[in-house]
């Protein structure tokens, strides 16, 4: 008799064997864990790359080559004091030179007057007597265009003191005396013809001018009071300042503005 064949399941057991099969059913590698390079800081990303962030060398720091630099105090430039007695030994100079220029005119003056005066009695109003105020006119006339052509020399010689002296050598005899000397601004080099002959024209020749020249030379002056660079005018004109020959080491380049 044939006997039925089992197609069924025995009670408990599987319809048909299981195998462990590899690759299915168990985590696969590279699959549901972390991937290397994936999930992890990637090295460059996520960290502080060198160069971005930091101060670069060369970037934010004063550049020589643009004169970025600051002006301040520069210990190596002469002080007013200085300038201004140096001022005062070299107009000395000047006026003891030309005083024997200034003392006959003021003599012949003076004896002018004593000879109109003796031709009246003592106490006599000689501005009263139409006469004598003529005479005193035409002597005061005779002093002023003497004086006017011995101040007209004056300035002229003080315009070749300045500038044949600065020319050669950066220094008057009054700043030989206080230890200054005249530079270039820029680069702090030997003052060359032309700038020493605009400078001292600017200083020497300037108060020739009525009223406008005298109050150009007081501002001229005073301006290195208040200036950065310690330059009066005749200095900003020239591109030139004055600097301390004891000054120890070397003497630092003065910053644009």
């Amino acid at each position: 008799m044939t006997q039925p064949q089992d197609y069924g399941t025995p009670p408990g057991g599987p319809a048909y064997p299981s195998y462990p099969q590899s690759g299915y059913g168990q985590p696969q590698s590279g699959y549901g864990q972390p991937q290397s390079g994936y999930g992890q800081p990637q090295s460059g990303y996520g960290q502080t790359q060198p160069g971005y962030g930091q101060p670069q060398s060369g970037y934010g720091q004063p550049h020589p080559a643009y004169g970025y630099q600051p002006v301040g105090k520069d210990p190596s430039l002469a002080a007013w004091w200085q300038r201004l007695l140096a001022r005062i030994v070299d107009g000395a100079i000047l006026a003891v030179l030309f005083s024997p220029l200034w003392i006959p005119p003021w003599s012949s003056f003076l004896k002018a007057i004593r000879t109109i005066r003796d031709q009246y009695p003592a106490g006599t109003n000689l501005s009263a007597i139409p006469a004598a105020r003529n005479l005193i006119t035409h002597a005061e006339s005779h002093l002023v265009g003497r004086l006017f052509v011995i101040g007209l020399l004056f300035y002229l010689v003080a315009f070749a003191y300045d500038w044949i002296q600065h020319g050669l050598w950066g220094q008057t005899i009054g700043k030989r005396a206080l230890g200054t000397q005249v530079v270039m601004a820029d680069g702090r080099g030997k003052v060359g013809g032309g700038s020493a002959a605009g400078r001292a024209a600017i200083y020497a020749l300037s108060p020739m001018v009525p009223f406008v020249g005298g109050l150009f030379d007081l501002l001229n002056e005073l301006w290195l009071t208040w200036d950065p660079r310690r330059q009066c005018l005749h200095d900003k004109a020239a591109h030139t300042v004055v600097v301390r020959k004891d000054y120890p080491g070397p003497q630092p380049l003065a910053g644009r503005r």
